[in-house]
């Protein structure tokens, strides 16, 4: 990691140090003065994290020479200490038991969402600003995790503004996603069974987020891909920047960028939405920085908020704990509840879902209620194709398969419906506001016309 930091490129950087009273000071001030000479660019100062077993010095920056920050609160102090340095770089010279692995990867956080790379004696979490600039207003939706409804999000955002006369275009990439960017126009093809298995036979992945996003909003949709996804969602590889290119010339005025899994689209918005789920546990959401995910945004919309997945007590400590992160963000609960595209009343339905079975109750009890059919099997291993081929081979008999376009909703689920003569139709997941005081769509036409940019 020295050698990184003696990169010609670090000229015109500034680099601060973290330090702990479990070192001895001495031992300290070699380290500092080794970073120091070792560095291309500006040394700014030190942060001091805590810790007391060895330290007997009341003047730090008196002994040290150098500016020193001192946090006594992690969580309260630590951005106003970037703030005041304003680094490029931050170094970590401390460690257990000041610094944990968990502490580190909260400290990554901080780092990342105030435009600061993050590194130690053997790793670095790079950041590098989000590049790519799109000519048009431009809503970037990012999530903590897969499975918490990102493209049910972007979808019934895209269904509001389209509704409301406002053209809009989505991005979607994924990890199935086409070589070349592919556009689908939702307003005007016909996607259906027929549609998407040709797709399968031409050899796409025909239930790609943005085939779904154009099945459900029926506005123009842009698909791309991509390769692997960093702690801090950097990706490996991906087409994205050439379905900019092709968004800027279509007829919209709105672009929503759609991120894929925990991965974040390196696309400067005006705004950022990150979805939560409310089932996912907040140690997790530390450990691969979804604190710096939820930093980056603006709104934060938490999914599946109901019983199960989540219980109420567990939904009010993730706000507190998003709250406390980013104060700024308004945060909307919600719950999703299925749509069949088409009239399933009165038919026996096999249901393909890759919601958690906790909420089968839930999802059951909605599609029977509402749409008049029978569940007689409910498979929530749509994205496990052998077990859901096992699931299809012991169900009782049914006269349709009521599906998500997810994984494996074309190449097993379709391809069975034809080849056995069943009936065939997808789900639209609607969003629901928990709070029903709220009016959704109000709030998410005024977020995207008042929200400043982050």
């Amino acid at each position: 990691m020295i050698s990184l930091l003696q990169k010609k490129s670090n000229k015109n950087k500034k680099l601060i140090a973290l330090i702990d009273g479990e070192h001895y000071p001495d031992v300290n001030r070699d380290a500092l003065k080794l970073l120091k000479n070792s560095f291309t660019g500006a040394f700014g100062g030190v942060i001091f994290l805590g810790g007391t077993e060895k330290l007997v010095i009341d003047d730090l920056e008196g002994y040290f020479k150098e500016k020193v920050y001192i946090i006594n609160d992690l969580d309260r102090d630590f951005c106003t200490a970037l703030k005041y340095f304003s680094p490029d770089i931050v170094y970590d010279l401390s460690d257990e038991p000041v610094v944990n692995y968990r502490i580190r990867m909260k400290i990554a956080s901080f780092c990342m969402a105030n435009g600061s790379s993050y590194m130690g004696p053997d790793f670095l979490f790079s950041h590098e600003e989000r590049t790519i600039k799109i000519a048009k207003k431009t809503l970037s939706i990012i999530g903590t995790g897969k499975r918490i409804g990102k493209t049910a999000v972007s979808s019934y955002i895209a269904k509001i503004f389209s509704g409301e006369n406002i053209k809009t275009a989505i991005i979607a990439m994924g990890r199935g996603g086409p070589s070349e960017p592919q556009i689908i126009r939702g307003d005007e093809v016909d996607i259906n069974a027929e549609y998407l298995l040709d797709l399968n036979k031409k050899g796409f992945h025909a239930s790609s987020d943005y085939i779904e996003d154009a099945l459900l909003s029926k506005v123009v949709t842009i698909g791309c891909r991509r390769c692997g996804g960093g702690f801090a969602g950097r990706i490996f590889m991906t087409n994205l920047s050439q379905g900019v290119r092709l968004a800027e010339k279509l007829d919209s005025d709105l672009i929503i960028v759609e991120g894929s899994g925990a991965s974040i689209p390196g696309i400067a918005a005006d705004k950022t939405i990150c979805v939560v789920g409310a089932f996912q546990e907040w140690d997790s959401l530390v450990g691969y920085l979804g604190i710096y995910r939820i930093m980056l945004a603006d709104m934060v919309i938490i999914t599946m908020c109901e019983d199960p997945p989540a219980k109420k007590e567990k939904i009010e400590v993730l706000i507190d704990k998003i709250k406390k992160y980013n104060p700024e963000a308004d945060i909307i609960k919600t719950v999703f509840r299925p749509k069949p595209l088409t009239n399933v009343a009165g038919k026996k339905v096999f249901l393909g879902m890759t919601s958690q079975k906790i909420a089968e109750p839930n999802i059951i009890g909605h599609l029977e209620s509402e749409y008049g059919c029978r569940i007689v099997k409910a498979s929530f291993n749509l994205s496990k194709r052998e077990l859901l081929k096992k699931d299809l081979n012991e169900s009782p008999d049914f006269d349709i398969i009521l599906t998500e376009l997810k994984a494996a909703a074309v190449d097993v689920l379709t391809e069975y419906a034809f080849e056995n003569k069943k009936g065939i139709s997808y789900i639209d997941n609607i969003l629901i506001m928990s709070d029903r005081e709220r009016d959704f769509k109000k709030d998410i036409i005024k977020f995207i016309e008042e929200k400043s940019i982050k």
